[in-house]
């Protein structure tokens, strides 16, 4: 020791400690936040995956002048869904894709091994966008579970509903004279449905 001054060549178990309580506060609490906001993102670009399958399917359709579907096939308990061409003008049907007759072109893309934790399902105890009745159905484009454009632009009216892990809801609507394509996040707050 010289001239008064005192050299450490450490740090005490106490300052240790008061790091490692920082830190564990720091990370408790950015760890919810952070995984939150993965959660709802994923959500989220599933929901903008989906759609603009559907812009794209609308396009193809005015462009090869034939309708143009998105078809939605349960395989076991997950949703796949694939776009196909009607091959021979009377309109995409399951039994012509089967026959190869009209013809699939994109997919199948399973959306909960390209978005993990994100499901096509809905909240059985919510309303739909246009306020009707809550349903366990989370693809409603009719029986065929099929969305249809035709040249002209028009389209199958429906929705498709997705659920994050952590239950963020979102519908992806199709509009069925416009073929208009929207997405909306259900607000649990508000209890409604909000475009974005």
């Amino acid at each position: 020791m010289r001239g008064g001054t005192h050299r450490t060549d450490g740090y005490s178990l106490v300052e240790l400690l008061l790091v490692l309580l920082a830190a564990t506060t720091i990370v408790s609490v950015a760890l919810p936040v952070t995984s939150g906001s993965l959660d709802a993102g994923r959500a989220r670009h599933a929901a903008g995956f989906v759609a603009a399958r559907f812009r794209l399917a609308r396009q193809q359709a005015a462009a090869r002048t034939t309708v143009v579907s998105l078809v939605f096939d349960r395989v076991g308990s997950r949703w796949m869904v694939r776009v196909c061409g009607d091959g021979n003008g009377n309109g995409v049907r399951r039994s012509e894709i089967t026959s190869g007759v009209d013809r699939c072109f994109d997919g199948p893309h399973d959306l909960e091994a390209m978005f993990p934790g994100v499901q096509v399902a809905v909240d059985s105890s919510i309303r739909g966008p246009s306020g009707e009745p809550p349903s366990p159905d989370a693809v409603r484009f009719g029986a065929s579970d099929m969305a249809s454009f035709s040249p002209s632009g028009s389209c199958t009216a429906g929705s498709l509903f997705l659920r994050s892990a952590r239950s963020v809801q979102y519908a992806i609507r199709v509009a069925g004279v416009t073929g208009r394509t929207r997405i909306l996040r259900y607000n649990v707050v508000s209890r409604s449905w909000d475009e974005l």
